[in-house]
């Protein structure tokens, strides 16, 4: 797809993001190379997928894929990956780092993605918050879905003040993050899925210490590897035992929502 049918279709806010993760697209890619960063992304992929109730190989659509590190994270839990992502370079990145059977990767934005496909599982790690309509194009994917599929993200949650006291900062002096991107609360997302027409919705905090080692290139791997894996033993146990009591406190939600096996 070329630049000026980029232009054509896409809102000026999808434009000057695509054009930001095409600058820091190296950069970006790094958070998926180095090793504290690696655990901790991993980590967070696991936590998300395990708020759906997914049986079985699974065909998945991952929108946002990124450098496509995700197909790594998942350790062959699909029969099918196909990636989406509107940012040139970083689909170029996840070609040449992924390859095989059943594993596809398109430059492209959603709302331009036609295919007769339908998945069982679509797959969005911080990608709603970067949408200018979230609700439109998530009915968009829910119509993607087979019957029984299911919607799973991880987004960025509004609940801890010191949280987005800190997102507001790096948004004023960090030129690699987007400036646009939002933060919901968990009534938000909930209100989103079910104007969708999701049924079995379900939300869990997610990342207490882990994040920060996901999002952030940190110095002295072999230091900060062994805290990352630490970190995601902790957020892991409270994660599972005490969800109810740390919604306030994590930096994420994990979200899943299930299209109706038949219609309501």
């Amino acid at each position: 797809m070329s630049s000026h049918q980029y232009s054509e279709s896409e809102s000026k806010h999808e434009t000057r993001d695509r054009r930001l993760f095409n600058r820091i697209a190296t950069n970006y890619l790094m958070k998926d190379i180095l090793p504290s960063s690696r655990i901790a992304r991993k980590c967070r992929l696991e936590q998300t997928m395990k708020v759906a109730t997914i049986n079985g190989d699974i065909s998945l659509l991952e929108v946002g894929c990124g450098a496509g590190f995700s197909v790594d994270y998942l350790g062959g839990k699909f029969y099918e990956y196909c990636g989406l992502d509107y940012s040139e370079d970083l689909i170029k990145y996840a070609r040449a780092f992924h390859s095989g059977e059943r594993i596809t990767f398109y430059n492209i934005n959603l709302k331009n993605f036609k295919t007769e496909r339908r998945f069982d599982v679509i797959l969005l790690i911080g990608v709603l918050h970067h949408l200018t309509d979230s609700y439109t194009m998530l009915r968009y994917m829910v119509n993607l879905l087979k019957p029984g599929g299911w919607i799973v993200a991880n987004e960025p949650q509004a609940g801890n003040p010191l949280i987005r006291l800190a997102r507001s900062i790096r948004k004023r002096i960090d030129p690699q993050y987007s400036h646009e991107q939002q933060e919901f609360k968990i009534v938000q997302l909930c209100n989103i899925f079910e104007c969708a027409g999701l049924i079995e919705i379900r939300f869990v905090p997610q990342g207490i210490l882990s994040t920060p080692f996901a999002e952030v290139k940190m110095p002295f791997q072999k230091f900060t590897q062994a805290i990352a894996t630490l970190a995601c033993l902790f957020d892991k146990v409270i994660e599972k035992n005490f969800s109810s009591k740390i919604s306030k406190l994590t930096w994420n939600v994990a979200a899943a929502g299930q299209k109706p096996s038949f219609p309501l």
